[in-house]
């Protein structure tokens, strides 16, 4: 076809050419990659520090301050030096956002944290009423927070206790909290609740810019993806109610003792381990070095225990995969056990292993998954209904692209191996466990999306053309645990449902009985004195 040339002055059309491209670059930012890595780690450093000058001893919060503040120092000044020690260019990995894109995401990081419950201005999801009672107590409780039983003013509570005095201490990852909770114990609860919007949405901002530097692309798909992916659940519940099936449980667990689940869920119930899960990932994928990962993703530990089990894989994969390796051996094994590395792992583990070890029974439910069915077959099924609808339509969706990426293949093993163990009445092992695999393939995800939905790259085949659709097909399926739940959300608040989260009010006092049991097994450390975190650690 010939091309059709434009009519007039040439030269005037492209002296304005020139001013509409200075213009929209003008109106670009450009975050350098070490400010943002930066950003990163001190948002996950931040409430760590705090922690240890809160809750323990000078003896050992001093040095550990100290410790950790020249680890982070490192990590910081050593993110632009590559596996040999090179320093390397940084503006491949400075991310370039149009303003309109920065305020955009800025924009949207509030109102996710808002829509998903945090601070309670809405109608929440489940668990909001525990974390409301968190806050409540870790300011107005001395640090570390020790409960006594003869606080409890509820019959019905005492009666569940079985006891009217005696004291347990307050057991939970709970370090995210730490910001909203000092500002809580200077300016009272309004305050601290609202430093915990904020400081979430910052988390949020932190979680949409990281995962644009990753895919190298700023687009809506971005914050789409994030707050939408999820597996294939419309389906099997749309099996559920033409049958009615008796393994049913809720929306995301259509089988026993396996769930998977999406991230807006996550947000909305357990923003505190979803929001520094999802940065640790990222920050995985941004780092040009080994040399710190014992903080960048052993500080996950401190957050959420249970995730931990599914970075380790990806971890184990990024230090000794090809992409990162050093010219020599001896350079790759001192990178991966390197000073930083070993002091942060080993300090982390002791003092947060510790400090949950004195909760250690909290978990009555484990045990390998086909021993919650009544025999190996309706295991195999589930299993397979489970991941089919979970995990391989993403798979399948990223493997040509990202088959020789070892962090992926480690993400993907992962989620297919975690469901053959059951941890906790609703299997925290698989729904916390899986956040670190699932955040990877929600990245990846939203760089595949852009690109198909790019008429540069529309399809010219028969072939193409299926993909991108069914691309598409997933994308949409995907969205709709989440509308359901927001579906709840706005329709509860229409008809005036206020929401749980003054159910509890403080675990020291707990208004409502039915969450004695709970709380008494999952929060409240017995005989804590004894232990080692209480013995040597604590104040």
């Amino acid at each position: 076809m010939r091309e059709v040339k434009q009519l007039g002055d040439t030269s005037k059309t492209k002296k304005t050419g020139s001013k509409d491209r200075s213009s929209k670059e003008a109106k670009s930012i450009t975050i350098p990659y070490p400010w943002l890595y930066a950003s990163i780690v001190l948002f996950l450093t931040i409430p760590l520090f705090m922690f240890f000058l809160g809750y323990l001893k000078l003896v050992v919060s001093i040095p550990l301050t100290l410790i950790f503040a020249g680890i982070v120092l490192y990590c910081v000044s050593d993110c632009m030096n590559g596996p040999d020690g090179n320093k390397l260019e940084g503006s491949d990995k400075d991310l370039k956002i149009p303003l309109a894109y920065l305020i955009g995401f800025a924009v949207t990081a509030l109102a996710i944290s808002f829509v998903s419950g945090v601070g309670e201005y809405i109608y929440t999801l489940q668990d909001h009423e525990y974390r409301r009672a968190i806050l409540r107590d870790l300011i107005n409780y001395d640090w570390p927070v020790i409960y006594n039983y003869n606080t409890q003013t509820n019959p019905e509570v005492i009666k569940i206790f079985g006891m009217a005095s005696g004291q347990r201490a307050f057991s939970y990852y709970f370090i995210y909290w730490m910001p909203a909770a000092l500002a809580g114990k200077a300016f009272g609860f309004d305050v601290g609740n609202f430093v915990l919007f904020i400081w979430n949405s910052i988390g949020i901002f932190l979680c949409l810019l990281s995962t644009s530097a990753v895919i190298r692309k700023v687009t809506a798909w971005v914050p789409f993806i994030f707050v939408f992916f999820s597996g294939l659940d419309i389906i099997p519940n749309l099996v559920y109610e033409l049958t009615h099936y008796s393994d049913w449980r809720w929306f995301e667990g259509f089988v026993t003792s396996m769930s998977y689940v999406s991230n807006f869920r996550e947000l909305a119930s357990v923003f505190n381990q979803m929001i520094p899960c999802f940065l640790v990932v990222a920050i995985l994928l941004l780092s040009n070095n080994t040399r710190s990962m014992g903080l960048t993703s052993g500080i996950l530990f401190c957050y959420s225990p249970w995730a931990v089990f599914g970075i380790l894989p990806m971890a184990a994969a990024f230090l000794f995969g090809k992409n990162l390796r050093a010219s020599k051996l001896s350079k790759t094994l001192f990178n991966a056990f390197s000073p930083a590395n070993l002091a942060s792992a080993v300090l982390i583990l002791t003092i947060f292993g510790s400090y949950y070890m004195t909760n250690s029974g909290a978990v009555s439910y484990k045990g390998f998954a086909w021993e919650y069915f009544s025999n190996p077959g309706w295991f195999i099924l589930a299993y397979i209904v489970f991941i089919l609808i979970e995990v391989i339509p993403f798979a399948l969706i990223l493997y040509k692209r990202e088959k020789n990426n070892p962090v992926f293949l480690a993400a993907l093993a992962t989620l297919l191996i975690l469901p053959f163990y059951r941890v906790s009445e609703m299997n925290d092992f698989t729904m916390r466990g899986s956040m670190p695999a699932l955040f990877l393939f929600c990245i990846l995800l939203c760089g595949v999306v852009p690109e198909v939905m790019d008429q540069k790259n529309t399809p010219t085949t028969k072939k193409g053309w299926l993909k991108s659709a069914a691309i598409m097909l997933t994308v949409i399926l995907m969205t709709f645990p989440t509308l359901l739940n927001l579906f709840v959300i706005f329709g509860s608040m229409i008809q005036g449902d206020k929401g749980n989260e003054e159910n509890i009010g403080s675990l020291g006092n707990i208004r409502q009985a039915e969450y004695a049991e709970v709380i008494q097994e999952q929060f409240f450390a017995e005989g804590y004195e004894g232990s080692f975190f209480y013995r040597y650690f604590a104040k």
